[in-house]
């Protein structure tokens, strides 16, 4: 007795039969479908970067005003601060240089009151009154009509001469005003500075060397 023959699967018809076994393949590889547009925004083109709007760089820009606003008050108050402890280091060093003058001829460097004529003095310029040329003062040169000697005067920080007074009489005192009335200050020199005041009106408490 013969057994009967195994069954076999009918055979696909044209080429859904060997499409077959690549698509189940695709399945098993986790190959993904094509997607296609399903709304009116899949069709839009991506964003590539965020950027700002009119209205964040307004605020952005209000905001560091404010702050310039702020700090600049500081700023200015630092600076101003700067230029006092300049003016202060330099009219010590004028009266030093004055002081050291007496000490070496026996006499001021100078005859009168004139800040330029005892600078020169002072830096060996003027031969009469310092005839060794010894140099007791060395200025920076004058930038751009600020701070330093420009070859008449010696200015401040802000552009003004330095004024000195010398004790002419020999008396060892000083009566002069230096913003609180007329007053006696027993010195050979007094060097002040008329500072940031624009009337040249010359403070005690500011700059000068009177304490």
């Amino acid at each position: 007795m013969t057994s009967p023959a195994p069954h076999q699967p009918p055979q696909a018809i044209g080429r859904s039969a060997a499409a077959a076994p690549s698509l189940r393949s695709r399945v098993c590889l986790g190959a993904r479908s094509p997607q296609f547009p399903t709304s009116a925004s899949d069709f839009l083109p991506l964003r590539r970067g965020s950027a700002f709007t009119l209205i964040e760089l307004l605020v952005v820009i209000a905001i560091i005003a404010i702050l310039a606003g702020l700090a600049f008050p500081a700023v200015q108050g630092a600076m101003g601060s700067a230029r006092k402890s300049e003016a202060r280091n330099d009219v010590s060093q004028l009266a030093s240089a004055v002081k050291a003058f007496q000490l070496e001829y026996g006499r001021l460097p100078g005859t009168d009151n004139n800040a330029a004529n005892v600078v020169k003095t002072l830096i060996g310029s003027n031969t009469t009154l310092n005839p060794r040329n010894i140099v007791f003062f060395e200025p920076k040169m004058a930038d751009k009509g600020r701070k330093g000697w420009d070859g008449q005067n010696y200015l401040d920080p802000w552009g003004m001469p330095y004024q000195i007074t010398l004790d002419l009489g020999y008396s060892n005192k000083i009566t002069t005003d230096v913003g609180d009335g007329n007053k006696t200050y027993f010195t050979t020199v007094i060097v002040q500075s008329a500072g940031p005041d624009t009337n040249m009106t010359v403070r005690a408490d500011n700059i000068s060397n009177v304490k």
